[in-house]
């Protein structure tokens, strides 16, 4: 029995002198010391804690290897115990609580120590759990204080925690630093930054981030692209389009670039200059085939029907060899039933909105087109079924509730008209197009003072809308009431368009109502200048010549205005067999 206990013990002491020579390189330690230690005025007698350092580190990596970290834990921090100034051991431990996210645990070992006495890698380590802990001033103090010994792994996280504590010129300096000093590396980190903070809406940030990023790779296509970009989402589309030609010089297909002028041309209205820049796409050799629908568009919105349809119908054609996803298909067949529609070939205009409804029933471009398609043709029956089916599909739309009032007005059924309106409102009370229609339809109700508040919206909502001005204007004019504000309304309406026939006529007939016939007449004069077909301001020019006694000229006026369906005939008619009186009695 003692001579097994006797080869234990030996082989105990062959195994702890393993773990001694372990310990020796992976301290680094060449002096006769045998772990490593920082210079101590502590006497020599410590070499007992020394040794029950070394003992119990010894231990805690054997317990660590059998897979027992929470012993291995506590035997390390009591080995740094009796050895708090060992450098080897604050290491171990410090990496310990890093991987145990016990970030106040690690900076406690840092506690009795200057930033002086640490030597770079500490420093490092301290900037780490600093920033871990949240304490982000100490950190970029830990990080600072390696000064010249900083790589470019220091240099990106200090900008990081200068831009973390709001200070910009620090964190742009670093940034500059970081990204000139050179590399893909580097100029990939910075692209990925820039596109993170574009990610989370801090265009500002990320708009310094890539002036930086332009100024250190001054001839870098990618980068002053990558500018223009964040111009562009920041709403300076002036120096986006600069960055972006700018692009184009250093690499004329830079196909990030092309794209995004060709959108921001579009978004701007210019469909000549993006024509140009979607030509420009397409021949691109490998994508320009994805380039030839926006192309199409855009050759529809600058009026080639023609170009556009005969590319629509390849791009359609060729659909079976490369396959078309619905959502790009649908708006292929609304462009091509636009066209149809510009080109007076409305049943082929109905069929290819249909198509793209029978791809999607819930595109609404498409039923508003198909919808507005059979208004505008007076197809009031076919109106009526549309704007039902798309009131169904969809039933929160008030684009599709407006639409609905619109052709119920047209089909003179007022109530209902209103009662749609009203929906079309409700939904979206910012619709003053939903607003207009139904001040209209309140004012054929004769609900005055209703529709009065529904054009009060319009104005509110749109205050240049000049039609409104008009329309409230007239309505009051018609009315006999608020004539000063219907003058001024109407005044204002003819600021914007002079030269409108159907205004003038409303600012004749306010003067006809205030009983100043002579202004009346001449206003009216000009109105008819520009109005030949519309049998409402033959009316009021007899009525106004028929005050004026002018009863030959008032006559032929209210005759005209009978040849074009006036719906006032009956009183006209009346007003003729009058004026026939006073001619026979007057003579003239």
């Amino acid at each position: 029995m003692n001579g097994c206990r006797g080869r234990v013990t030996l082989a105990n002491a062959c195994f702890n002198r393993a773990f001694l020579a372990l310990l020796l390189f992976l301290g680094g330690c060449a002096s006769t010391n045998r772990f490593p230690v920082i210079t101590s005025p502590r006497p020599v007698d410590n070499k007992d804690r020394i040794h029950m350092a070394q003992d119990h580190f010894v231990l805690a990596r054997d317990y660590e290897r059998r897979g027992m970290p929470e012993m291995a834990g506590r035997l390390y921090e009591t080995a740094f115990e009796y050895m708090p100034e060992s450098r080897f051991l604050r290491k171990v431990l410090v990496n310990k609580y890093i991987q145990a996210q016990e970030h106040d645990k690690a900076l406690s070992l840092f506690k009795n120590s200057k930033l002086s006495d640490l030597d770079s890698e500490e420093k490092r380590v301290l900037g780490l759990v600093y920033a871990r802990a949240g304490e982000l001033a100490k950190a970029a103090e830990a990080i600072e204080s390696l000064e010249r010994e900083m790589g470019g792994e220091e240099i990106y996280s200090l900008a990081v925690l200068y831009e973390s504590l709001g200070l910009r010129d620090k964190s742009l300096a670093a940034f500059r630093q970081f990204f000139c000093g050179g590399g893909d590396m580097t100029f990939g980190v910075g692209v990925r930054l820039v596109q993170f903070n574009i990610g989370e809406r801090k265009l500002d940030n990320a708009e310094d981030i890539a002036v930086v990023l332009r100024d250190c790779f001054p001839q870098n296509a990618e980068a002053v692209t990558l500018l223009g970009t964040v111009k562009y989402l920041k709403r300076d589309t002036l120096k986006a389009v600069e960055c972006f030609n700018a692009a184009l010089v250093m690499d004329s297909l830079n196909e990030e670039a092309l794209r995004t002028l060709a959108h921001l041309r579009v978004v701007r209205e210019e469909y000549s200059e993006a024509v140009s820049v979607y030509k420009r796409l397409v021949s691109l050799s490998e994508n320009g085939r994805v380039y030839r629908r926006g192309l199409a568009f855009m050759l529809f919105h600058i009026k080639d029907f023609e170009g556009a349809e005969a590319l629509l119908d390849t791009i359609i054609q060729e659909r079976t060899e490369h396959e078309i996803a619905p959502p790009a298909l649908k708006e292929l067949h609304l462009y091509r039933g636009l066209i149809y529609s510009q080109t007076e070939r409305r049943e082929m205009a109905a069929q290819e909105f249909q198509t793209a409804l029978a791809i999607d029933s819930l595109y609404e471009d498409a039923w508003k087109e198909l919808c507005f398609l059979y208004i505008t043709a007076k197809e009031k029956e076919k109106a009526l079924a549309g704007v039902e089916q798309y009131v169904a599909a969809l039933p929160l739309s008030g684009t599709g509730w407006r639409f609905s009032g619109y052709v119920l007005n047209m089909q003179e059924k007022y109530e209902q008209a209103a009662v749609s309106l009203k929906k079309a409102v409700s939904i979206d009370s910012s619709d003053h197009f939903a607003w207009f229609e139904l001040g209209s339809s309140l004012e054929r109700l004769k609900r005055i003072d209703e529709a009065a508040d529904a054009f009060r919206k319009v104005l509110a909502l749109n205050p240049r809308d000049a039609h409104a001005s008009n329309y409230l204007g007239y309505m009051w004019a018609e009315n006999g009431i608020m004539l000063d504000s219907a003058k001024t309304l109407i005044e204002d309406a003819l600021e914007k368009d002079p030269q409108n026939g159907a205004f003038l006529d409303s600012y004749a007939w306010v003067f006809y109502q205030l009983g100043d016939y002579q202004k009346a007449h001449h206003y009216m004069k000009e109105a008819l200048k520009h109005i030949d077909n519309d049998p409402v301001p033959y009316a009021h020019m007899g009525d106004i010549l028929f005050k004026l006694k002018e009863y030959k000229q008032a006559q032929d006026a209210y005759k005209r205005a009978v040849e074009l369906k006036s719906e006032e005939s009956e009183r006209i008619q009346a007003r003729l067999l009058e004026i026939n009186t006073f001619i026979s009695r007057e003579g003239r």
